[in-house]
Parts: structure tokens; C-alpha cells; sequence
């Protein structure tokens, strides 16, 4: 495909690389506008060694505080050294392993803890998906004119762009997704010892980095089983091929020099699962489906729509069809090398979070970071479509092929633009209308906002408190349950309630004869507001 088409390879690669400028401008663009939500917070609160416990208890023990003192948990404290952030992450939070926020340590020491500077790693960090989508369409599909495609599709992708921009590690394990496939493809073709080092290598990266890295172990696994014509598996003798073998074993190595690691993810299971089994409440059909349809858009359109916009689908469900459609060709008309691979580099993680779902109900498969090889695999068969399509030999197809990729081009392009100018996107989750939040709360004179330690509530105090006017305060409790813990209230302010149970309001109105008027809701947040300033005692 790549060595007939050489004109076509050079405007394709001219493309590719004008798109990789407009990609680092993005990528760089307003760091600092975008609602530092509950997950970044504590990602900067992992890397300066003191996670949620240590918030909750140093503030959340009915202590009035301005926002400088949350923000506080942000910075370096001199006695806190690297061994004590990479114990206490391993206690507190196994479920997401140290190698992100080792390297972000290392960079906020240099450049600081600002978000600026946290989402700038990331950013940086993020470039690296460039050679490796390059790489491994080389290794795939042997071909640098699917390669040159993908960059392209890649650069101004929306999805990629939302994920680079945020100071999580799901940009890292992107890079590491393809960089590790595409090792396994050369170590399968050649086996020298070397490539398999290589691939055990970022395996071993790949775990230290997300534990979803044992689902794209399990495809490899797959796909080398299948490939390896050395095996005998349904006849007598049974057989392994060299192969297979030297995977195993090199699978073997990386689950021993990931044991540090996993001795945390066991020892903190009770905790783990608490901080996850929201994931396991089950979704009403109708949103499943809709979140399933704009997911997987977002790859190539993004405008954070809402599910009642009826646009959203116009754009959403002929993308979703296009995937579907690239994926059915590239399973038709490819070696089995090819398309088994893409099956198992996508479906392992697919039937992983999917599966569940299905069988006991939940939402796994509805959070995009969850299933990144899901969107990335579906972006590289629509890289390979397009590349096809654009050296056929019919006339109409090439036109059809050059006109869907340039709406895909001019559909990211419009994206990102309106993205990195955004104050707040559908990631931010928890968070993500904080920003009117906080305008509702900087609008009050001599604001106090009451709240606990329960749940996602310290961190997103954080969240909240680089939006807020430094002289707002705070009254941080424990978590309260049914209790009612206040005493008295300072007084002279006008106060605001925010994620606290209805019992608390009530208590709250009977004790102080002040009624509680709702004045911002969303699905994780509820903001009431006593509707006379406090001169309580």
C-alpha cells in the first residue's frame, strides 16, 4: 500500500505533520482554565505524600478554614520524603500504581505543583503517542501511509486531547498500550532475546502504571496463542510453541517484578473495593446506551454535548457506525495477523469492563478511562479504512474516503478549539459545574460553606478552592451520618450547605430556625444556601 502511492504518502505525511503543530498548541493551551476536579486534586495531594486520610484528618475535625488551607495539601512539606508518598499511595490508593505520579514527583520538584505545571507533564507526557501510533502501525499493518493517517486522526482527536490536558496517568498508559503491542509484534516475528526483554520491559511499565494492564496482557496472550503456529492445542500431544513459551515466561517475570506492587492492591482490597463499587450501581438502560454512543464519538467529535441534544446524535451515531464499519473491513480483508490482533488488542478490555455489565449490571463500560485500548484500537481501524479506501481503485471510493477524512479533520480541529477554550468538560465529572458553583459562592458577601469529610467531599473541597475568593471560609466536619456536630456557627456570614444529607438540613433548620432554600443541584452535588445571613449562636 505505502510504496504505490509515494504522492500520496508525501501530502498525507505534509498533513500529518502541520496537524502534530496544531496538536502541541492544544496540548499546551489554557493548562490553567479548566476546574481542577476531585481526581487531580489528589493527584497532587499523592505526589506531596499526604492522600485523603491525611486531609480529612488535619482539616475536617470542625475547623474553620480559608481556601489557602485545603490548598495547602497541594504543596511539599520538607519532612515528607518519596518513600513516604510511595508507601502511603500504596496503602491508601494500590488501585492506581506509582509510576505516573514517581515521574510527576520528580517534575513538580523542578516546576512546582500548580495545576499549570502537573498538566503540563501530562501534556508533555502526551506526545509520545505520536511515535508510538507511528511505530505500531509499522509493526501491524506494515504500511507508514495507515501510520502518517492515524497521526493525523490522532492530533486532532478530542478524546486524546481531554486526556493530555489532565493530570491523571491515562495519557501514559495510551503510550504504553501501543508501545508494548507493538514490541510484542516484533519479538513474535523475530524472538531474539533482546525484543522480548524489550516487551517484558514495557509490560512491567505498563503495570506499574494502570492495573487494566492485565487485560491487555490476557490479549497478547490470545493473539500469541492463535498466531504461534508452533502450538498443538486441541490434539494429542499437547504442544506450546517457542513462542508462546518464551511469552509465558517473559509474562511470568513481569508478574514477579510487579509483586511490590501487587502485595498493596492485596492488603488494601477492603479499601479498594470502597472506592470503587460505584461502579458496580447499575445505569438505567436508555443512559447506557447514550453514554456508550457519545463515548465512542469522542474520539473524532467532541462539543460536551448534553444527551438532549438532538445534534449530539447526528454527529455521534454516524462516527459510531463508521468504527463499527472499519472494523468489519479490517477483519474482512486483513491477514489473520491483523485483524486477530486488533481483535484481542480491543476486546480483552471490551469484555472486561463490558461483560460485567451485562451479566450483573454496573456502569465500568460507560467510563472512558477505563477502557482507553478500546478507543484507541477503534482509532487505528478507521486509520486503516481511510488509508484503503484513499489508494483504491474506483474513483468514487478515494473521493468518498478524501471527503470523510477531511470532516473528520475539520471535526477535531472545531473540537479542540472549543475544548481548550472551555472552563469545564464532561470529564470533570464530580467537579465538572464547579465553576458555577463557585460563581454563586464568590457572589456572597463573607461566604461560608459548610461541608464533611464523607466520601469524594475532601478532595473536591480542594477542587473548589482554587475557584473561590480567598476570604470565603470554610466549616469542615467530620463525616457527619446522622449526627449533627455544630455546636455554634461564626456568625456574620452567609451560609451555604453543600453535600450534606437531608437529616443534617433538617437538624440544621430546627436548631437555628433558619429555613434552607436549594439553589444548585446537579447528579454529585447539591448547594443550599440559609436564606438569612448567620447572626446565630
Amino acid at each position: 500500500m505505502s510504496s504505490s502511492h509515494p504522492q500520496l504518502i508525501r501530502v498525507i505525511r505534509l498533513l500529518s505533520m502541520a496537524l502534530l503543530v496544531l496538536a502541541v498548541c492544544f496540548r499546551f493551551s489554557h493548562l490553567d482554565r479548566k476546574v481542577y476536579w476531585h481526581d487531580e486534586a489528589y493527584t497532587s495531594m499523592v505526589i506531596t505524600a499526604r492522600p485523603g486520610r491525611y486531609l480529612s484528618e488535619g482539616l475536617f475535625q470542625h475547623k474553620v478554614v480559608k481556601p489557602a488551607d485545603l490548598l495547602a495539601y497541594q504543596q511539599f512539606v520538607p519532612t515528607l520524603f518519596l518513600t513516604d508518598m510511595l508507601v502511603r499511595k500504596g496503602v491508601e490508593d494500590a488501585q492506581h500504581p506509582p509510576l505516573y505520579y514517581l515521574l510527576l514527583r520528580f517534575w513538580a520538584e523542578l516546576w512546582g505543583t500548580s495545576p499549570t505545571s502537573t498538566r503540563g507533564f501530562t501534556a508533555l507526557l502526551s506526545l509520545l503517542v505520536f511515535p508510538a501510533v507511528y511505530w505500531f502501525c509499522l509493526e501491524l499493518f506494515a504500511s507508514s501511509l495507515v501510520a502518517w493517517v492515524a497521526i493525523a486522526l490522532f492530533a486532532v482527536s478530542p478524546f486524546q486531547l481531554v486526556y493530555a490536558q489532565e493530570a491523571r496517568q491515562y495519557g501514559l498508559w495510551a503510550i504504553l498500550s501501543l508501545a508494548s503491542s507493538a514490541l510484542l509484534l516484533r519479538a513474535l516475528r523475530s524472538s531474539s532475546w533482546r525484543n522480548w526483554v524489550l516487551y517484558g520491559v514495557s509490560m512491567v511499565l505498563a503495570f506499574y502504571t494502570a492495573l487494566f494492564a492485565v487485560w491487555l496482557a490476557a490479549g497478547h496472550f490470545f493473539y500469541t496463542l492463535v498466531v504461534d503456529e508452533g502450538n498443538q492445542l486441541f490434539k494429542l500431544p499437547f504442544r506450546l510453541g517457542t513462542r508462546t513459551v518464551l511469552y509465558v515466561v517473559t509474562l511470568f517475570v513481569v508478574m514477579l517484578l510487579f509483586t511490590p506492587w501487587a502485595y498493596f492492591v492485596v492488603t488494601s482490597g477492603g479499601l479498594l473495593g470502597g472506592t470503587t463499587s460505584w461502579i458496580a450501581v447499575p445505569l438505567p438502560l436508555l443512559v447506557s446506551v447514550q453514554s456508550t454512543i457519545f463515548n465512542f464519538s469522542r474520539s473524532f467529535v467532541d462539543f460536551n454535548f448534553e444527551f438532549s441534544d438532538a445534534i449530539a446524535y447526528g454527529l455521534a451515531i454516524p462516527i459510531l457506525v463508521l468504527q463499527c464499519y472499519a472494523m468489519y473491513v479490517l477483519c474482512r480483508h486483513t491477514p489473520r495477523r491483523i485483524w486477530w490482533f486488533m481483535l484481542t488488542f480491543i476486546g480483552s478490555t471490551a469484555l472486561a469492563f463490558g461483560l460485567p455489565d451485562l451479566l450483573s449490571g454496573g456502569q465500568r463500560f460507560t467510563v472512558t478511562r477505563y477502557i482507553i485500548p478500546c478507543f484507541v484500537g477503534l482509532q487505528l481501524a478507521v486509520a486503516y479504512l481511510l488509508a484503503t479506501a484513499l489508494t483504491a481503485l474506483q474513483r468514487w471510493k478515494v473521493q468518498f474516503a478524501t471527503l470523510v477524512f477531511s470532516l473528520l479533520i475539520c471535526l477535531g480541529i472545531a473540537s479542540c478549539s472549543v475544548y481548550v477554550q472551555s472552563n469545564t468538560w464532561w470529564n470533570k465529572v464530580l467537579n465538572s459545574h464547579y465553576d458555577q458553583v463557585a460563581a454563586i459562592v464568590n457572589g456572597s458577601d463573607r461566604p461560608l460553606i459548610i461541608t464533611d469529610g464523607f466520601g469524594y467531599n475532601p478532595a473536591s473541597m480542594i477542587s473548589l478552592s482554587y475557584l473561590l475568593k480567598p476570604d470565603a471560609q470554610f466549616l469542615l466536619l467530620p463525616a457527619v451520618g446522622t449526627s449533627f456536630p455544630i455546636q455554634t456557627l461564626p456568625q456574620g456570614h452567609n451560609i451555604f450547605l453543600l453535600n450534606l444529607p437531608e437529616v443534617f438540613r433538617r437538624q440544621f433548620e430546627a436548631k437555628y430556625q433558619q429555613k434552607l432554600a436549594p439553589i444548585f443541584q446537579d447528579p454529585w452535588n447539591e448547594l443550599w444556601k440559609v436564606q438569612q445571613p448567620s447572626s446565630m449562636p
